[in-house]
């Protein structure tokens, strides 16, 4: 191929990225609460302890190893996903809002997917490694290879719960979720 060509073909693709959004600048969350709008995603890094409140996300939330969500009254458009996370709050039933915790965290609106791998075991005195409370999430579950504790209880879920190779079995509190699609995973006493 001739050096023209090469350049032609380089500057096609350049433009496909860019106009098919595939180039996308997610916000780094890192330290005292946030709200407010974010329209190209938020992405906790490695050590960032990341607690949206009353936020609306689009393009979804990505938490990288070493990094902790908290979410609480948020609209998350894109799903979560998370891949070695330390802990993940995904709004909190009322057992987390009195003493030590002592917080309202209301649930979230989550459209799109949860993909929670290889979290925990946790680091946050209380709470489980991972807690998915009193959300609607209009999209699937899956839950693998995590090593902490995992609370699902009084969520909305419209697109299945999966369940692998996690060291817990889930606990629901005592309040079940409505889940519409399969459920692949084992609830403990």
């Amino acid at each position: 191929m001739n050096r023209r060509a090469i350049s032609l073909v380089g500057m096609v693709g350049l433009a496909l990225a860019v106009s098919g959004g595939w180039v996308q600048a997610a916000t780094e969350c890192n330290g005292p609460p946030v709200s407010g709008t974010f329209p190209d995603g938020v992405v906790v890094n490695n050590g960032d302890f990341c607690f949206l409140t009353g936020a609306n996300v689009s393009n979804g939330v990505r938490v990288n190893a070493g990094g902790i969500l908290i979410t609480c009254g948020s609209t998350i458009n894109g799903g979560i996903r998370a891949n070695g996370a330390l802990n993940l709050l995904i709004g909190a039933g009322a057992d987390e809002e009195v003493p030590p915790v002592n917080f309202p965290c209301p649930g979230n609106l989550i459209n799109g997917g949860i993909q929670f791998s290889n979290t925990g075991p946790g680091v946050l005195v209380g709470p489980p490694s991972i807690s998915l409370e009193r959300n609607m999430i209009h999209g699937s579950v899956h839950l693998s290879g995590n090593q902490g504790p995992i609370v699902v209880a009084n969520d909305r879920i419209s697109g299945g719960l999966f369940c692998a190779g996690n060291a817990f079995d889930l606990d629901d509190e005592g309040t079940s979720s409505v889940i519409t699609g399969a459920v692949r995973c084992k609830f403990g006493q």
